[in-house]
């Protein structure tokens, strides 16, 4: 695919979701370049699993990258995994300290602080991504604490206010950066600092796939960015896609 240099700007006041406008008018949009629907308050923003994803107006970012891939592409599951990354550059050199919950929540201080959605659209020659994200960056903490999990906000963490032009900005510079990158290697270059930046490692947990539960310690990722759990009886499984939690 040509490398996604333009990024084209839709942006909203209001909208029931920025990944759900985007997947009934992914077919409108243009397939060689990166589009970035944006807006200032979703009325049904959603998360994984269709959580409900609170987004109260002019508080954070609620953004959704859009851009297409060959039908063939082996590193659709990798995407999540590498916007958190991009996401985790720009917040540390913003003073913070992330880390990630596999497969790509973003946590500050052991909360959500947050998270990304990705969906795919068909086409007959093309898979077009729909790869939401949404920060939690001035969220006022009566507001966070209406969330059923621990959350946090920038604005939380460092005591003032944050432009959220120049947060989403640079993160959408970091992510075609890393995009190529994955483009060119897969997963491999980033394996070793998505496995520093990993949560719960060592940790006990339970892990849902939506057919079945498995517990066991949170051991290790993958060169390809799945997970490696160590199971009760010594042995190793590998999770492609799943929920996460501690166990209590």
């Amino acid at each position: 695919m040509p490398k996604l240099k333009n990024i084209y700007y839709i942006h909203f006041d209001t909208i029931d979701s920025t990944n759900t406008w985007t997947k009934k008018n992914a077919a409108t949009l243009d397939q060689n370049q990166l589009t970035c629907v944006t807006a200032l308050e979703q009325t049904a923003g959603r998360g994984r699993l269709n959580r409900k994803w609170e987004s109260p107006k002019g508080q954070n970012i609620y953004a959704t990258l859009y851009f297409c891939l060959p039908r063939d592409c082996p590193y659709i599951a990798n995407l999540g995994q590498i916007l958190s990354l991009s996401c985790i550059a720009v917040l540390k050199k913003k003073g913070f300290s992330p880390a990630v919950k596999w497969p790509n929540d973003i946590l500050l201080d052991h909360k959500k602080v947050a998270g990304i959605l990705c969906e795919t659209v068909s086409f007959e020659d093309r898979i077009g991504i729909v790869l939401g994200i949404g920060i939690n960056i001035n969220m006022s903490p009566e507001l966070l604490d209406t969330i059923d999990q621990p959350a946090t906000s920038l604005a939380q963490l460092s005591g003032q206010t944050w432009n959220l032009e120049q947060i989403i900005e640079p993160i959408l510079k970091q992510f075609i950066h890393d995009l190529e990158t994955l483009q060119e290697k897969g997963f491999a270059p980033f394996h070793r600092a998505y496995e520093d930046l990993l949560a719960f490692k060592g940790a006990q947990l339970t892990c849902t796939d939506g057919i079945r539960t498995i517990q066991g310690i949170c051991h290790s990722i993958n060169s390809d960015g799945k997970l490696n759990l160590l199971l009760p009886d010594g042995t190793l499984t590998t999770l492609s896609a799943g929920e996460l939690k501690l166990k209590k």
